[in-house]
């Protein structure tokens, strides 16, 4: 991608599914955003790890969730498992995406199939915090996801029973 400076940006907003075409945003951004999405898509770690900076953070919240923030290395090594139980490639829904210099905020669903058949319902809203790397290129430094947290518990929940009874 090429060097680009973060207050140079269009704005870009869209507020339903069928105007989130994010595949013709002229948005670097919003195809940062696009072209790290295509690693859950695919299944590809390789794709997600690329595009987040050597010193990425992840949160979730909400906090009572309890969950800890995560490094780059936590992150990936979570992601390589969780996706390792899907049984074909994440289809997502992007109801709305916001951007502002410096950040992407996307309110997105999806529901990958995995091979414990439990219901891995996902619905958040993540902002993307991105910076330009050293080498030019923009990449993502911090995810802050706002999770549905009875969604999120409900899968936890039987990812534990299932792993109890194997």
């Amino acid at each position: 991608m090429a060097s680009a400076s973060l207050r140079n940006f269009p704005p870009f907003l869209c507020s339903s599914p069928q105007m989130c075409d994010l595949h013709n945003s002229k948005s670097p951004q919003v195809k940062l955003m696009f072209e790290w999405g295509r690693g859950f898509e695919t299944r590809d770690i390789t794709i997600l790890e690329k595009h987040l900076h050597k010193d990425f953070r992840h949160v979730t919240y909400p906090r009572s969730l309890a969950l800890p923030e995560q490094t780059k290395e936590g992150w990936i090594a979570q992601m390589k498992g969780v996706i390792s139980l899907w049984t074909e490639d994440c289809k997502a829904t992007i109801h709305s995406v916001i951007e502002a210099p410096g950040k992407v905020v996307i309110h997105i669903t999806s529901t990958p199939k995995n091979s414990l058949g439990l219901d891995a319902s996902h619905e958040a809203i993540t902002i993307a915090h991105i910076v330009t790397d050293e080498d030019g290129t923009l990449k993502i430094k911090t995810l802050e996801d706002f999770v549905d947290s009875k969604s999120h518990l409900d899968f936890m929940q039987a990812l534990v029973a299932a792993s109890a009874n194997k």
